[in-house]
């Protein structure tokens, strides 16, 4: 799509780069705006904040170990079917094979 004409103008591709920038600026904002309330806060309070952290990444990684599983298995049902098709055509050629042959 790069250089390409497109409803009369050309789309250079610049505009993700851009938006890529614009998210990194506010990430950029957040992460000041939060040293700046982390040092304000009580070590319970950061102990807490830290902990919900943690409980955030645990379930982010138990979420992402579930969709691996998920896609494990519907792998293994994909490799079935074809495993199976196989046999399947194998079989056919072998009726196909021994009806030339009896026909002689």
């Amino acid at each position: 799509m790069h250089g390409e004409m497109k409803y009369g103008h050309m789309h250079s591709g610049m505009k993700g780069h851009h938006m890529h920038d614009e998210m990194r600026k506010d990430w950029i904002k957040k992460s000041v705006m939060m040293k700046e309330i982390m040092e304000h806060l009580s070590p319970e309070d950061k102990k807490k904040l830290a902990t919900m952290k943690l409980d955030m990444k645990i379930s982010m990684a138990e979420k992402k170990l579930e969709m691996l599983e998920d896609r494990k298995k519907i792998v293994a049902k994909k490799l079935d079917m074809k495993n199976d098709m196989a046999k399947q055509e194998i079989e056919m050629l072998k009726a196909l094979r021994d009806m030339l042959k009896s026909e002689k």
